[in-house]
């Protein structure tokens, strides 16, 4: 017979998986007390929460929320990074929190309802945000019209002196 608190964790992490469009399983072996909690901070300053997880409690609320390829990936000491809004958050911050802290390892994770290997992670991880693609759109739409605009521009501004040539061409012929 499960138990009224365990039933309750693994109730609110389902609940937490079906909101979160994206995660990271990381393996946290071998991070220092004071490093594990300069992490929670920081990941938490950047909209990401840092969740250590029982595996079995895991396994239980993934397949619960329907979160696929997740079940092999939980073996060991396990966390997961789950951030809401941009997808691609949680794998930014796991590759740079890598960097930071080489104790902590990618597992897997989980990309818009669809497993994801470590390596898949780090392609992730180097997607631009909604905000980059859409001022690289930007650029590349006002690129030509720019172009167009200067050369209109330059056009109407040497008419007046192509319009006092033909004049005084017209002047000399009488």
């Amino acid at each position: 017979m499960p138990r009224p608190d365990k039933v309750a964790q693994v109730e609110e992490l389902k609940e937490r998986l079906a909101r979160a469009p994206s995660l990271v399983v990381v393996d946290y072996r071998g991070l220092p007390g004071p490093e594990a909690t300069a992490l929670r901070r920081f990941l938490r300053n950047q909209g990401v929460e840092f969740r250590v997880v029982k595996n079995t409690l895991a396994k239980r609320a993934a397949a619960a929320a329907g979160v696929p390829g997740l079940a092999p990936a939980l073996k060991g000491p396990n966390a997961l990074l789950l951030g809401e809004g941009d997808p691609a958050l949680p794998f930014r911050m796991a590759r740079e929190c890598t960097k930071r802290y080489p104790n902590l390892q990618i597992k897997a994770g989980v990309f818009e309802g669809q497993p994801v290997s470590a390596k898949e992670v780090e392609f992730y991880a180097t997607l631009p945000t909604r905000e980059e693609l859409l001022a690289r759109l930007a650029g590349a739409l006002s690129g030509p019209m720019r172009g167009l605009a200067l050369a209109l521009a330059g056009v109407v501004r040497k008419l007046p002196a192509a319009l006092s040539q033909l004049e005084k061409k017209k002047g000399a012929e009488g």
